[in-house]
């Protein structure tokens, strides 16, 4: 992770915003907004608002393992990414950059 990821974004929100002052206006609509009505957009918010998380303070969190299995493949973190067109849009080799990133 670079310096100024480390240091600019303390939070999600820190991201999204940067990502809308840095982006055009165009780009910008097709990473946040959705398809027709937005529909599902609206329903995929709603139900990643009914979960609430809980921070655990003063625990010990210096040697967290997150690793699981998936497919017979030992993952690091459990997050998959899904295929997604247009991403040329934000960088220049698409999702190669994607899958490096994702390490």
């Amino acid at each position: 992770m670079s310096d100024e990821l480390r240091t600019s974004y303390l939070s999600l929100h820190d991201v999204v915003r940067a990502a809308r002052e840095r982006l055009e206006e165009g780009s910008w609509g097709y990473l946040a907004g959705g398809t027709e009505t937005e529909t599902t957009l609206r329903r995929n918010r709603m139900a990643l608002d009914q979960i609430a998380l809980r921070p655990r303070v003063l625990n010990d969190v210096s040697h967290v393992d997150a690793t699981t299995m998936f497919l017979g493949h030992k993952l690091r973190l459990p997050i998959l990414l899904a295929p997604v067109g247009g991403l040329e849009t934000f960088d220049p080799e698409g999702a190669l950059a994607v899958a490096r990133a994702a390490g």
